[in-house]
């Protein structure tokens, strides 16, 4: 089986789909699955060459908010695959999903369509965006879709087979590494600087708590196009010494940082699964969440975490930090949240779920 796997954005840019698409290939591999990821050049992406895996960057480099470069790519790409025989599709959203359906009617190959963090069932999000999406996700016919998020199903949809596949998370890694907890309360976040991660909420919540619990720090790992406001915001409230950015970090040292920090936080306006999550409760992290997407389901307030109703609110994002910090039972939902992935959320499971998916999209 060969499979062609499109995704617009690739390494050194960390998102969940591409940590998605390179876990769940990489075991498709060892299946036998002749998996090439087809992408744009957006810089060295420092991945461990995997055997039955290829990688081809088509263009120059640029940058991931590359719009230009984003839509060149589409037309690049219908190139490379038309002149190749793969045996299925599998682009992940957005964009990649218009070329995979034109190969889809030219070729009659099957087209698996992978969608993680739809703002469709959002109030926070534009109409025009919503519209698009309205379009590649629900009445683009497939021959298959693969969701992260329970909600997805609930949809009004012209794909009758979509089948929800959790993430997964490595825990023989997570439990590898050591981490020692920072002498100040620190609070996570891992996510792109991106809107749709509500950083700037966030940090104005956070500006609220300092003077309420403990001596706090907030840090920030990911990279994106809102780097430079939340710098200047940082600035603004004078938060300098107690938020931190820290870049795009991976591996065993972002493991060494989650297992370091007391409580996980993620107040984006509209999530799928977030694989951050999973690798929180993989370090025993207690966590705070946005109600959406599959967050709602996973999180259960004061069991294993808590959830943020009004995530426009600054104040409301700070009375939960506020309350789970004087939660004297707070490691205890760390380790509820662990109990709950340990056997459900792994790599393996899912890719035997995407190697599944593909043999009945093949005898279709």
């Amino acid at each position: 089986m060969k499979v062609a796997v499109i995704i617009d954005t690739w390494f050194p840019f960390i998102g969940g789909g591409q940590v998605n698409a390179w876990e769940i290939s990489k075991r498709l591999a060892k299946k036998g699955v002749k998996v090439d990821i087809i992408t744009r050049n957006n810089g060295k992406d420092n991945l461990k060459k995997v055997m039955n895996v290829n990688i081809y960057k088509l263009g120059s480099q640029s940058a991931i908010t590359d719009n230009f470069a984003r839509i060149t790519f589409l037309i690049k790409v219908f190139i490379f695959i038309y002149k190749k025989d793969y045996d299925i599709l599998h682009p992940y959203v957005y964009l990649p999903a218009f070329t995979a359906k034109i190969i889809m009617i030219l070729k009659k190959k099957p087209v698996v369509l992978s969608i993680f963090g739809t703002s469709i069932n959002s109030d926070l999000t534009g109409s025009f965006r919503k519209l698009i999406e309205k379009i590649i996700l629900l009445k683009i016919k497939y021959t298959a879709q693969i969701t992260d998020s329970r909600n997805f199903l609930k949809l009004k949809n012209v794909n009758k087979t979509v089948v929800y596949i959790p993430h997964g998370v490595n825990l023989e890694l997570f439990n590898k590494v050591k981490g020692n907890k920072y002498s100040r309360f620190t609070i996570l976040t891992v996510a792109r600087l991106h809107p749709q991660k509500n950083l700037e909420n966030l940090i104005r919540a956070f500006a609220k708590v300092k003077n309420k619990i403990s001596y706090p720090q907030l840090y920030i790992v990911g990279d994106g196009p809102e780097k430079q406001n939340l710098k200047a915001l940082i600035n603004e409230l004078d938060l300098d010494k107690d938020v931190k950015l820290l870049g795009v970090i991976s591996g065993n040292e972002l493991i060494k940082i989650y297992k370091s920090c007391h409580l996980f936080i993620l107040a984006s306006l509209y999530e799928g699964q977030p694989i951050s999550l999973l690798e929180a409760w993989a370090a025993k992290l207690p966590v705070i969440v946005s109600k959406t997407g599959d967050c709602q389901y996973l999180v259960k307030n004061e069991i294993n975490g808590y959830q943020i109703d009004n995530q426009l609110d600054p104040s409301s994002i700070a009375k939960i930090i506020v309350d789970a910090v004087q939660n004297k039972k707070l490691e205890e939902l760390g380790k509820n949240g662990f109990n709950l992935i340990k056997n459900k959320y792994n790599w393996e499971k899912s890719a035997e779920k995407v190697y599944d998916l593909y043999k009945k999209s093949l005898n279709n």
